[in-house]
């Protein structure tokens, strides 16, 4: 893994569990629930943005030490194989279907496919609404007990587990496999 890619799983990790916490935090900090909806709209632009430009800035370092691009700022041999590729356009038939192994198949199969995809976001989505529902009541009944600050307690706890889950999976990620 090189340093910058270490650096942008970091900031990956830290954005992530930082959003995480302020997200379940918020009721514990603002009472009015239109309100917690507009601060988590922008919670989730804010981090969206600045992982959106760390992993710009982590590319841009890595381009720059990888010794890749030549002094135009152009990829190194672009020209030649644009020129390649073109020329390939103008020549060579276009790939059907049977060649990317999409035909002979069941006419069926791509609506198939389409339909378990759907299946499978709405259950992402129900099980992702079940979830939040159960840790903001879980909040509740805690603050109800007399536990103070008890969102941002389980805010905290969601950050810290957010952030490592985030920074172990694009460390695993990014980490060459080795040979056996």
């Amino acid at each position: 893994m090189s340093e910058q890619g270490g650096r942008g799983a970091v900031v990956n990790a830290v954005v992530n569990g930082v959003v995480t916490g302020i997200w379940y935090s918020l009721p514990d900090a603002v009472s009015s629930r239109p309100a917690r909806g507009w601060l988590k709209v922008a919670v989730l632009v804010g981090g969206s943005l600045s992982i959106a430009y760390a992993t710009r800035a982590s590319q841009a370092a890595d381009a720059d030490t990888d010794g890749s691009v030549d002094d135009g700022g152009n990829p190194s041999g672009t020209e030649a194989d644009l020129g390649g590729v073109s020329a390939l356009i103008a020549t060579e038939p276009v790939i059907d279907a049977e060649a990317l192994g999409l035909g002979g198949g069941s006419p069926n199969r791509a609506r198939h496919m389409g339909v378990a995809g759907v299946v499978v976001a709405a259950m992402i989505v129900v099980g992702t609404v079940a979830g939040e529902r159960a840790i903001h009541r879980w909040g509740e009944r805690l603050t109800a007990r007399g536990v103070r600050g008890a969102h941002t307690r389980i805010g905290l706890g969601a950050g810290v587990l957010t952030g490592v889950g985030t920074w172990l999976s694009e460390r695993s990620l990014s980490t060459p496999s080795r040979p056996s």
